[in-house]
């Protein structure tokens, strides 16, 4: 067992045990995250004897003190009840073999966690998730509708038909939609199909008239089903009791995953509720989408089916006919589909770029610019500002700490492209007199203000207090810890913070060696909250490319937040009495949210977070006691444990912060949000 405890000028530090075998070339490295200032243990397995063991406390350059460093020989029967208590806490399976127990507890000190293996979770933890019986089919009559272009296989065709054949709800048609470049053998097929079975037709545009399916396709729920994916078995029995419960119901997706070409499922996309900034960014909807009756006549959907992208451009059109797509738009948070491997189209994304700019234009939103992010493989969407840059008022509470201070006030003022802004320095009784010396010398600068707050350190009033001397109509909440990257940061933040519909912005923020410190906030992590994709890499796509995403999440820090004034009056500002210094930020932004806003995170504003350098750490008993009670009146308040975030799936992880995959977890999973 070793113990380390180190002071350094980083929040965390990705330490490292390396053991190199005696004569040999190979070696192994055990990593250790340590927090500055707190005790970190792991166990080292010295397996084969005279290894040499070398510590590296740093993987990039900083400064730190090491205050303890023990190395202590444990018995066997210690490191197995280690062990697993390690995987226990973390609802992990305890592997009996002492090699596989250990692989287990090694792989939890890695930065992205521990993987768990999708074939178990299909096996042991997807099953528990379906309700014991769904209905029996009733009246809901559903048609499948097919579009079978050249390059679509013949056996893909028919896997998809079988999947069909195979519902365990009858009342459906399949509608298949040849275009008119495919293969004959095909279309002979496909004749097969629909002379084997009453409820499969081959339809074109005039067979479709001539045969007078206008009424039916007037009252019948359209399921887009092209070639790529199999239905699951439960699939039309599940979209059949949720349109039961919700008969509003306008549009419905689902989750889905891969077979590969074994057969075997994998990559599964667990799916967001619906999120119309993340769909803007990329299409993570997908072609599997049942559409209500009315939303669209034949030959509208049928002509679209055989444009690029015409999964997108169908689905935006929906939203234009749409009055509350928030309440009319379903998600079902059940792998329904199995998609094919297919070749990707290398033009998908620059048609789908000028597919939303007409939607933008379409919508009364012409200044709109859309751009296709080829190496990222998602649109870049960059709302207007107004003619005259509102003014932003930039609050930075500090105390002391005059370098980090200075390091954000001058990468503000150098860096900053944006012009209309000020800088509210509240000063919480600093008393190092190179520090107040500075505060003094920023009275040069004619867009920053000194407002001293002489009270005990209480991060809600202290910005509170700020907020009542702003000058201007947009509010900044800056930590004093806080680097700026992108000279635009400010220019992307105040775009989406003067959306009607949006709330609170966040950006997108960097541990100092360059790792994500904050990508959103999914409230739940932990029981309480979290924050989204922690420790990944800066140039890492993340889940689902979520982090090259603009798009909605429930709440993001206050470390960097743009807000407009008026939203942070009316719901009260940060709450003083029961977040002094925790989750006020969270609690903040969920009040936001049940307001009516949408809170957004975006990747396009870049800052460097030296987390937790002015403050220190919650390392006192005074200090856990007050976490403690603020945890607590998020949990109440909240109902955090129950892991209902619409933005995060109920089946990826609560446990951890990296979107892996969650099992054994005691979370709800509903069948319809």
């Amino acid at each position: 067992m070793v113990e380390v405890l180190l002071d350094t000028d980083q929040s965390y530090l990705d330490a490292a045990f390396i053991l190199q075998q005696k004569g040999g070339k190979k070696s192994q490295k055990l990593r250790l995250p340590i927090r500055n200032g707190r005790m970190s243990k792991r166990l080292l397995w010295f397996a084969r004897g005279r290894e040499r063991l070398q510590f590296s406390p740093a993987q990039t350059e900083c400064e730190f003190t090491i205050r303890h460093l023990t190395l202590v020989r444990v018995s066997l029967l210690f490191a197995l009840d280690r062990m697993r208590s390690r995987l226990k806490c973390r609802q992990l399976r305890v592997p009996f073999k002492l090699i596989n127990r250990w692989a287990s507890y090694d792989a939890t000190f890695r930065l992205a966690g521990v993987r768990v293996s999708y074939r178990d979770w299909v096996r042991k933890t997807e099953p528990n998730f379906w309700p014991n019986s769904l209905p029996s089919p009733g009246v809901i009559n559903f048609l499948l509708l097919m579009p079978i272009d050249k390059y679509d296989s013949l056996e893909n065709i028919a896997h998809v038909i079988y999947s069909v054949l195979a519902q365990d709800c009858g009342d459906w048609k399949l509608f298949l939609l040849p275009s008119e470049n495919i293969k004959k053998n095909i279309f002979s097929s496909l004749k097969g199909y629909a002379n084997s079975d009453s409820r499969i037709k081959l339809i074109d545009r005039y067979t479709y008239i001539a045969e007078n399916n206008c009424l039916f396709f007037s009252r019948t729920y359209q399921l887009l089903c092209p070639p790529h994916a199999l239905l699951s078995k439960k699939t039309l029995n599940c979209l059949q009791y949720v349109l039961q419960n919700k008969p509003y119901a306008k549009v419905i997706y689902a989750d889905e995953d891969l077979l590969n070409e074994a057969g075997r499922r994998c990559l599964p996309d667990f799916k967001p509720a619906w999120n119309p900034d993340l769909f803007f960014s990329r299409n993570y909807i997908g072609e599997f989408v049942l559409f209500a009756p009315g939303l669209f006549k034949f030959p509208e959907i049928y002509d679209a089916f055989f444009k690029e992208a015409w999964d997108f451009s169908l689905f935006l059109n929906v939203l234009r006919k749409l009055k509350d797509p928030q309440r009319e738009i379903i998600h079902v948070p059940r792998v329904l589909f199995h998609r094919k491997k297919t070749v990707a189209d290398r033009k998908y994304l620059q048609k789908s770029q000028h597919i939303l700019e007409e939607y933008f234009n379409d919508v009364g939103c012409g200044n709109v610019e859309v751009k296709a992010m080829k190496s990222n493989k998602v649109l870049k969407v960059r709302w207007p500002l107004k003619k005259e840059e509102p003014l932003v008022s930039l609050l930075i509470p500090t105390r002391d700490m005059l370098s980090i201070l200075r390091q954000c006030i001058e990468s503000i003022l150098c860096r900053t492209i944006y012009r209309n802004y000020e800088i509210l320095v509240l000063d919480n009784q600093s008393v190092d007199p190179r520090t107040l010396k500075y505060l003094s010398a920023l009275k040069r600068y004619p867009n920053v203000r000194v407002l001293k707050y002489d009270a005990p350190f209480n991060y809600s009033a202290i910005n509170n207090f700020g907020v009542q001397h702003v000058r201007g109509d947009i509010i900044g909440l800056i930590n004093n810890d806080i680097e700026v990257i992108s000279p635009d940061w400010l220019n992307e933040m105040v775009s989406h913070a003067l959306r009607p519909d949006i709330g609170c912005v966040g950006a997108k923020l960097y541990y100092g060696d360059g790792r994500i410190q904050h990508a959103g906030v999914v409230v739940g992590l932990g029981r309480l909250a979290g924050h989204a994709h922690k420790f990944y890499h800066r140039n890492e796509e993340g889940y689902m490319n979520r982090l090259m995403c603009t798009q909605n999440f429930s709440a993001v820090t206050a470390a960097c937040l743009v807000v407009r004034k008026s939203i942070y009056e009316s719901v009260g500002g940060l709450d003083e009495e029961h977040f002094e210094v925790a989750f006020n930020d969270v609690d903040f932004c969920l009040k936001v949210k049940e307001a009516g806003y949408r809170n957004l995170w975006t990747p396009w504003a870049e800052m460097y977070h030296h987390e937790s350098i002015s403050r220190g750490i919650d390392n006192t008993p005074e200090k856990r006691a007050r976490f403690d009670r603020e945890a607590m009146s998020l949990k109440t308040r909240w109902s955090t444990d129950e892991g209902k975030d619409p933005y995060y799936s109920p089946f990826l992880t609560h446990t951890r912060e990296d979107f892996s995959l969650g099992l054994n977890e005691r979370t709800k999973a509903p069948l319809w949000r």
